[in-house]
């Protein structure tokens, strides 16, 4: 089954909203496994006209497609060894189509219960490998994986000493351990505990402890597959390289074209960074504590409206849940979009004086990881030169202007008169000119709209 017999198994949904992204695994996906001659000439007439409908759908209403049904005839022909899929599937599957699983990988385990994970994998009799969070498994290790020989733990960077050499301790059979992460992003958090419990009790990420240790094998991954080049090389200049640790782009431009091949008039049409000057003032909720910038937040508001507008040839919503998610960088590590608003405004203070944000854009690690989320196009939002004062921020900007240039926002956005922190040195030509329908869109109503999935045949995220 060429190659392996490894198969992927996505649900409707994930078909149809991840197309670009899962056409990676096309070999490996069960329309592939379906078309191989070898395989076809075992089904009967019934199951072939299946095949054929699911093919149709597959390419036109990959919404449509039975994957339970022809996964489950498939493994009728052929014994399947590794398999991709969520848990639910997988379950749904197991009596007719998994008994001879021996690797199972788990995705969004996060959205799994222990209960549901323990049914599954002991169900399953040949099952010798799983991949899951490391929480995950050490909720299950009495009961489902003591038998367990590899052990692959990713984003380690966010997972603890101490959390690890429990669950390592606790596998007897464990004869290796895969660890990857990233010890330039955000480790564990410790901001809750006490300043005397940072070191020295384990609760540490456990990436830097391995780093010095000298028994442990490294290996540094260099290729960034996820971004542009242009935000490869602001990234890998503002964080990577002050370490001797440069990235390299692994995708052309072309591959990450969404943003510059659209109708959306960018300051620099080949540029996917708009790095956009708003400063404005932040007050603070009286219940929440939480801050907020209220000019900032109109200007991401008309911002995200004339990519809608821009990027939506036809204004149609349909019901499919938010595809605006609004989330802070700590909540976002490992995870990517297509297009990232990132807006600095802090979300919360620990300072009597709300304007000294010293501390909060110094951060290195919070800084990568906030600048490192988006595959096609990356818009700054917030007070420039007040980003200047962290290093990572500093960097990154100072690579930017190499391909693009700082804008800022017109007079009618200017909170009570006050001007930009640096006068009429950035550019409102990006406003005034080429982004016409700030000044038209009505914010209360666009408001409402972002609450809704704009229909687009790229399927933004």
């Amino acid at each position: 089954m060429e190659e392996s017999k490894a198969i992927t198994f996505f649900s409707g949904f994930a078909k149809d909203r991840y197309k670009e992204m899962i056409n990676e695994l096309r070999r490996h996906m069960l329309i592939t496994k379906l078309k191989l001659e070898e395989i076809s000439e075992k089904f009967d007439n019934n199951a072939k006209q299946d095949v054929k409908e699911y093919c149709e759908n597959f390419e036109s209403r990959p919404r449509l497609t039975s994957e339970v049904k022809l996964g489950s005839m498939l493994s009728e022909i052929v014994n399947l060894k590794i398999v991709f899929s969520t848990a639910a599937m997988a379950e749904n599957m197991v009596y007719s189509s998994l008994l001879d699983t021996t690797v199972l990988i788990v995705d969004e385990a996060t959205q799994t219960s222990f209960a549901e994970i323990t049914n599954l994998v002991a169900r399953l009799p040949n099952l010798e490998k799983i991949l899951i969070t490391a929480a995950m498994a050490e909720n299950m290790v009495y009961s489902s994986l003591l038998d367990t020989t590899v052990l692959i733990v990713d984003e380690a960077t966010q997972t603890s000493f101490a959390e690890i050499t429990n669950l390592v301790a606790r596998l007897p059979n464990l004869e290796k351990i895969l660890i990857t992460g990233d010890k330039f992003q955000i480790g564990t958090h410790l901001q809750d505990l006490p300043k005397s419990l940072h070191d020295g009790f384990g609760l540490d990420s456990i990436v830097p402890q391995l780093l010095i240790s000298p028994s442990v094998h490294q290996t540094r991954l260099s290729v960034c597959y996820r971004m542009h080049p242009l935000l490869v090389q602001c990234v890998s200049y503002a964080a990577y390289e002050i370490h001797n640790e440069p990235l390299e782009p692994g995708r052309s431009a072309d591959e990450r074209a969404l943003l510059t091949n659209s109708r959306f008039p960018l300051p620099i049409q080949s540029c996917p960074i708009v790095l956009l000057n708003v400063v404005g003032s932040c007050r603070q909720d009286v219940v929440s504590h939480s801050l907020t910038n209220d000019l900032q937040m109109t200007s991401v508001v008309k911002l995200v409206s004339s990519l809608y507008e821009y990027i939506s040839p036809e204004v149609e919503f349909e019901k499919l849940g938010y595809n605006v998610l609004s989330v802070s960088v700590d909540g976002y590590q490992s995870m990517e979009a297509d297009l990232i608003v990132l807006v600095t405004t802090r979300s919360h203070s620990n300072d009597s004086n709300l304007a000294d944000s010293s501390e909060f854009f110094s951060d290195e690690n919070r800084s990568t990881v906030a600048l490192s989320r988006s595959k096609h196009g990356l818009f700054l939002v917030g007070d420039i030169e007040l980003l200047k004062s962290g290093r990572v921020w500093s960097r990154f900007i100072e690579k930017a202007t190499e391909f693009t240039s700082v804008n800022r926002s017109n007079d009618s956005w200017r909170n009570d008169g006050q001007g930009t922190s640096s006068g009429n040195r950035y550019q409102e030509e990006w406003f005034v000119n080429k982004i016409k329908n700030f000044e038209n869109i009505n914010t209360n109503t666009n408001n409402l709209n972002l609450r809704k999935r704009p229909f687009a045949s790229n399927n933004w995220k």
